[in-house]
């Protein structure tokens, strides 16, 4: 059932100021229409007055808006979660498997004619007389729509255009051919009146925008029932066009049109709806736009949004958030109190961020993105004798022209730019993107002690990390007569002369191989490695790995020899007074100048400074967005497709900005190494080590420091370059992101570990809990956690799924993840009192691998010990792999030296198998002679004598055709045969002691 019968409680709640309307909606039933009570209401606008005036005027908050109106309406819903099979669901459009019931629906507006008001609305699902009894039903999504315009007086709004209550005439719309053009409502003909532009925002659509009728399981529902009078249930979700879509009118399902981005639910196209007026003669166009405020504050609960913009979420008391609707039979009044609240957090959020009636962007790191690219072009402009396109000057890229062939072929398009009808434009401006794309890589995380650190350790953030890098990196460019590329070398050894231009700035991307000298603690080139990054001494038998400027030039400067085997210099963008452009420093100090004001004028803790702050850290992301191909989940061509780029996606500046911090962090490493201190652990922008502040402060970074202090202050005035997040005295170091401190203000990262429900988060008890257990574990952790649908479950069209979670037990093991090496060499142990046991916890040091190769045999040492989980879709360990023990690391160390002992004895036949065939095949096709080879004696004797020289024995098939084509084809190392064929000419087997000794 859904929700329960609430008999006269709308009444009672409209004793309180509520008013109150019935309603009902045809959508799964004409001759059976779902009935709804809809009460409204006008309040005072709490807490903020949603003016953006001062705070609207900032330049980068000013750039991020589109300019354009909307009508924005909060939205949230009340439901309770359910557990029931109920065969007559499907014929309201639910699925029989009850898991939710939905109490209310809610929605909330600014009063078009007075700002200092808000309209609300709450629609409770009423019980009706059903073909089969009483039941109940949700809200389809155009009544839900046709509610708030109607219900909150939208048709007043100055954007409704020729609106009038009843909507606007369908009259209007009819050409002289007396055809309807409803598209005229959306493309602004003169003398038609304009479609509303609706912003409909929620906080986490995932679990709202799902509580409407799926049309489509009604449908299925009486096709099953009446096959005879079957519909037809189209698959198809509507008609696209760039400016917006239309559902189609079979099976109009929203969730069609929705994405996931930033934790959110969206709609990247409006969606485009003409829905009932008055009468037939009346009807109400709408341009819909769903929107999440989850995607406008970094996925902060509504709590702290409301917090933010003075309207504080209100709690209910007891138990009563798990039996909403038994509150609402209980305490109607603060039902609807509690309930539009939710929607007016939503609407206040939206309204202070962008401003009262604006069109809300698609997600705040979207905002943040045009403001950047505004930003910059604002530069580019003011710049004389530059050619002002934004996508040609920064990123290389020009529209495509319909009629004009891709200067690239299909195969080496991009994705992000493709989905955005960009191209590259020329064939260098297309390699050197194509080049730094492969080059990307993610954040430096790595683990290179593990065990107890007694001493006192610090875990040191850079300040502003990816801003500041990206600020320093230089412009390429792309508009050059010549082209961006300056050079191009191949199969050449690198030196740092090559890159004396701007040194670790020096506009470089290539396929390098690479050997570090075996006293660098810490080599900086990375290794995609089972879907992680590893760095190895050597490229090892791998032909090599993409790279860019920075890590190149410092694995140079820590003296490892670097063979390109192609590579591009590329062409300086530089300015009038001929220094390097860096069009994202100028763009970022915009940004943090603004930070720093609204701390002046809004304080600290602000909202607006808060909001800055998340726009700060959002352009990093979108300068990468799309540049590894990433797929999404297209709800509306129902498969997965490439996520494409965003305004302002460089591969260049994405992987340069990230290149530049793991040099920067990796040159720290190395220089604390050498001077004896510790880093068990580092993580993207910092690490911990036990070196204090002002050593840290001290060291130069092989010349990197100096670069990222210029930076600082060119963007803040500051050279400061490190802040301490945590000390203790007192860090377990387990593996990357799973360092604990029982100390408050101590270090906690949990390892992707979820903890019990109950413990609140960098609690005490949640300090203890995960001390006591990692330094007690003895198998994999048992872990009880929700697991909510995927975006692809909720709004596929084939057994789609409610939003509800599922409890999963699975056993999660957290251990070193092997990036390094252990080694078992001065290898300690603490023991460590929990409760009344002791309990040993080793102290382990690691060293890089030698070669991809060996860290992928490190890694799978247990790998024997997992299985496939169907239910969770990943794999699970069998037992865990618990390495806390000295005797647990000696088991690890054993197995190890097994395998790659196995592993060389079997690379080492390999080789004396080459060899062997290689002589035969030389000897055959007269490229040397051995006299005793071309002897009478019967061939199965010649062939076994090569086990004298150490070889294996070869085939007789092999001696047959060693003259054939085929054989011809295989590459002989005349310098890996030439000593055994040496010894061969001198040395005949058949006259040697020890041969006559085994035929005797």
């Amino acid at each position: 059932m859904a929700a329960a019968a609430y008999g006269g409680t709308p009444v009672a709640a409209a004793a309180d100021g509520w008013t109150i309307e019935y309603v009902t909606d045809s959508a799964t039933s004409q001759k059976y229409p779902a009935r709804f009570a809809v009460l409204t209401k006008t309040v005072g606008r709490a807490g903020c007055t949603g003016s953006t005036t001062s705070f609207g005027a900032y330049p980068s908050v000013a750039a991020m808006g589109t300019g354009r109106d909307a009508i924005v309406v909060g939205f949230d819903t009340e439901f309770v979660s359910a557990e029931e099979v109920d065969e007559q669901r499907g014929w309201v459009g639910e699925d029989v498997h009850v898991v939710r019931r939905i109490v209310s629906y809610q929605f909330a507006a600014i009063d078009p004619t007075d700002p200092s008001r808000l309209r609300l609305a709450v629609v409770l699902p009423q019980e009706y007389h059903g073909p089969r009894g009483p039941r109940t039903a949700r809200l389809s999504f155009e009544k839900a729509l046709e509610i708030a315009v109607t219900a909150l007086g939208l048709h007043e709004h100055p954007l409704a255009s020729g609106w009038s209550s009843q909507g606007v005439p369908r009259a209007e719309v009819v050409d002289k051919k007396g055809e309807t053009r409803p598209g005229w409502w959306f493309n602004g003909r003169a003398g038609v009146s304009r479609a509303l532009p609706i912003a409909l925002v929620a906080h986490w659509q995932q679990a709202d925008l799902t509580t409407f009728v799926d049309r489509r399981k009604a449908h299925n529902t009486w096709n099953a029932a009446y096959p005879e009078r079957a519909r037809k249930v189209s698959t198809r979700a509507g008609l696209d066009s760039r400016r917006g879509r239309w559902l189609d009118s079979s099976t109009s399902d929203i969730l069609r049109a929705v994405i996931s981005a930033s934790a959110g639910m969206v709609s990247p196209t409006p969606v485009r709806m003409v829905l009932a007026g008055a009468n037939k003669r009346w009807a109400r166009p709408v341009e819909v736009s769903i929107r999440d405020t989850m995607a406008q504050s970094g996925a902060q609960p509504l709590r702290a949004l409301g917090e933010a913009v003075g309207v504080a979420k209100l709690d209910v008391p007891g138990d009563w958030i798990a039996r909403m609707d038994d509150y609402l039979l209980k305490d109607p009044v603060a039902f609807m109190d509690y309930a539009a609240n939710d929607a007016i957090i939503a609407l206040e959020y939206v309204s202070q961020v962008y401003g009262d009636h604006q069109e809300v962007p698609l997600t705040l790191p979207t905002a943040a993105a045009r403001a950047v690219k505004g930003l910059m072009s604002g530069e580019i402009e003011a710049r004389p004798d530059t050619f002002d396109d934004f996508n040609a000057v920064f990123g290389g890229l020009v529209k495509v022209a319909k009629n004009v062939e891709a200067t690239t072929g299909v195969e080496n398009q991009l994705d992000f730019y493709k989905k955005r009808e960009l191209q590259p434009i020329d064939g260098a401006a297309a390699t050197w993107i194509h080049a730094s794309a492969m080059a990307f890589r993610g954040g430096y995380n790595m683990s290179a002690e593990l065990g107890l650190f007694e001493q006192v350790t610090h875990d040191l953030d850079l300040q502003s990390c990816y801003p500041t890098s990206s600020a320093t990196i230089w412009d390429v460019d792309y508009l050059h007569p010549d082209g961006v590329i300056l050079r191009t070398v191949n199969n050449v050894e690198l030196g740092l002369d090559d890159f004396a231009e701007g040194g670790p700035l020096t506009p470089f991307v290539g396929f390098v191989s690479f050997e570090f000298p075996e006293s660098v603690a810490f080599p900086c080139l990375p290794v995609p490695a089972e879907g992680s990054m590893i760095y190895p001494r050597t490229s090892g038998g791998a032909r090599g790995v993409w790279a860019v400027g920075p890590e190149v030039w410092l694995a140079l400067t820590l003296g490892a020899k670097v063979t390109c085997q192609i590579g591009h210099f590329g062409r300086t963008l530089r300015t009038s007074d001929g220094e390097p452009s860096r069009l994202l420093r100028g763009a970022y100090k915009t940004l943090l100048d603004d930070r720093a004001r609204a701390k002046r004028e809004f304080g600290k803790s602000s909202f607006q400074q808060g909001v800055l702050k998340l726009m700060a850290n959002s352009p990093y992301g979108k300068l990468a967005q799309g540049v590894m191909g990433q797929r999404g989940w297209d709800a509306w061509a129902q498969e997965r497709d490439a996520v494409g780029g965003s305004a302002i996606t460089s591969p260049w500046h994405a992987s340069m900005t990230t290149g530049l911090v793991r040099a920067v962090l990796l040159a720290v490493l190395n220089q604390l190494h050498d001077r004896g201190y510790a880093t068990p652990s580092c993580t993207t922008d910092g690490f911990i080590t036990d070196a204090e502040l002002s050593v840290v402060d001290g060291l130069d970074l092989f010349g990197l420091g100096q670069l990222w202090r210029d930076s600082r202050e060119a963007l803040t005035g500051s050279r400061e370059m490190w802040e301490r997040k945590h000390f203790q005295t007192d860090l377990l170091n387990v593996t990357t992101r799973a360092n604990f401190s029982r100390q408050p203000g101590g270090v906690l990262a949990h390892g992707g570990y979820k903890l019990p429900e109950g413990i609140v988060p960098d609690s005490q008890e949640d300090r203890d809990h995960m001390y006591d257990l990692m330094v007690s574990r003895d198998g994999a952790l048992p872990v009880t956690m929700k697991v909510f649908p995927s975006m692809e479950e909720l709004t596929r069209i084939e057994n789609r799924l409610d939003f509800a979670p599922k409890v999963v037990h699975k056993q999660q093991t957290i251990e070193f993840d092997r990036k390094r090496r252990p080694v078992p060499e001065g290898m300690t142990a603490h023991m460590v009192m929990v409760g009344e046991q002791v309990f040993e916890v080793a102290h382990v040091r690691t060293v890089p691998w030698e070669s991809p190769e060996d860290a992928l045999r490190g890694r799978s040492v247990d790998q024997g010990l997992k299985r496939w989980d169907e239910e969770l879709g990943e794999p699970v360990w069998t037992r865990s792999p618990v390495r806390r023990t000295r005797a647990q690391w000696q088991d690890y160390f054993k197995r190890l030296e097994r395998l790659l002992d196995e592993d060389g004895r079997v690379a080492e036949a390999e080789r004396l198998d080459r060899i062997a065939k290689g002589i035969v095949i030389a000897h055959r096709q007269e490229v040397v002679h051995i006299p005793w080879l071309g002897s009478d004696r019967p061939l199965a004797e010649r062939l076994d004598a090569f086990e004298d020289f150490g070889l294996p024995r070869p085939r007789e098939r092999f001696w047959s055709h060693a003259r054939s084509k085929t054989e011809r084809q295989i590459e002989i190392d005349l310098e890996a045969i030439a000593p055994y064929v040496a010894e061969m000419k001198a040395v005949d087997p058949f006259e040697s002691e020890t041969f006559l000794q085994e035929v005797a």
